[in-house]
């Protein structure tokens, strides 16, 4: 049942987005469309394609650790400071595909995929 309100909720902000845009939705109005906010609580968060972590920083302080992976070192750089800035010291971010991830390592109750495919 979650996954299809997360399913209606993702569509209903894909059917608002255009096709090509560098403008992305407010992260909090994101993060409430998609249910991140609501499923992040309490969980160890795994978020691919981070980018700057601008969706990893706006749940991370439901969440109970968040990893966010991105191969581009320069925004995983200033993912790092932000969340140097914002005192989250259970919130890492590691410049790296996710193919490079080892399996069985470290475990996730959820995943973050946005903006990312």
């Amino acid at each position: 049942m979650a996954a299809k309100n997360i399913s209606k909720r993702a569509g209903d902000l894909i059917a608002r987005t255009p096709a090509v845009t560098t403008r992305r939705p407010e992260a909090a109005r994101e993060l409430r469309l998609l249910g991140v906010d609501r499923l992040a609580r309490g969980a160890r968060v795994l978020e691919v394609g981070t980018g700057e972590g601008r969706l990893a920083l706006g749940y991370a302080a439901a969440a109970r650790s968040v990893l966010g992976i991105d191969p581009d070192a320069g925004s995983i750089d200033r993912a790092r400071a932000h969340a140097k800035r914002l005192g989250f010291d259970h919130v890492r971010f590691r410049a790296i595909a996710a193919q490079e991830l080892v399996p069985g390592r470290e475990r996730f109750d959820l995943a973050v995929l946005a903006w990312s495919l």
